[in-house]
């Protein structure tokens, strides 16, 4: 990790590698809106953006995981925050109102997996989904979900 990034060492539980190259800090997700705030301070809002937000069911466990990519600039270093949240109440914090390049991933995370990121005000289902998936009530990549 580069010396900008010491500060997230106060909100990692565990760093995983991803693949050579790339870490994977995991935050709990009530921490996730400060880890965000905190790289704003330390970095400014034109050193990083989020390139993508990965939702995956991890249905055994009980969870839900998402993946922010965040690509660090001008290294074009590409680092990842992880959290895990409950699959029987998947809530998070939006931090789209630090991020708000993050409006698509967090758009697209709740309609095909069933997500709420409170504080987001654009939620809504059929972003992604087609209409009769939708009026099923169902969660195209969630793995019960039959579609």
């Amino acid at each position: 990790m580069s010396s900008r990034l010491d500060f997230l060492s106060s909100f990692t539980i565990e760093t995983q590698t991803i693949k050579p190259g790339r870490k994977a800090y995991v935050v709990k997700p009530e921490d996730l809106r400060s880890v965000f705030s905190k790289m704003i301070e330390v970095l400014g809002d034109s050193s990083f953006y989020v390139s993508t937000l990965i939702g995956t069911d991890l249905k055994d466990e009980g969870k839900i995981r998402l993946d922010y990519y965040v690509v660090i600039l001008p290294e074009e270093e590409t680092i990842v925050f992880r959290t895990f949240i409950p699959r029987d109440n998947p809530t998070i914090d939006s931090i789209i109102d630090l991020i708000p390049g993050i409006l698509p991933g967090e758009c697209e995370t709740h309609d095909l997996l069933g997500v709420v990121f409170k504080g987001n005000p654009f939620l809504k289902r059929g972003f992604f989904v087609p209409s009769d998936i939708v009026e099923q009530g169902k969660y195209p990549l969630r793995k019960d979900s039959g579609v």
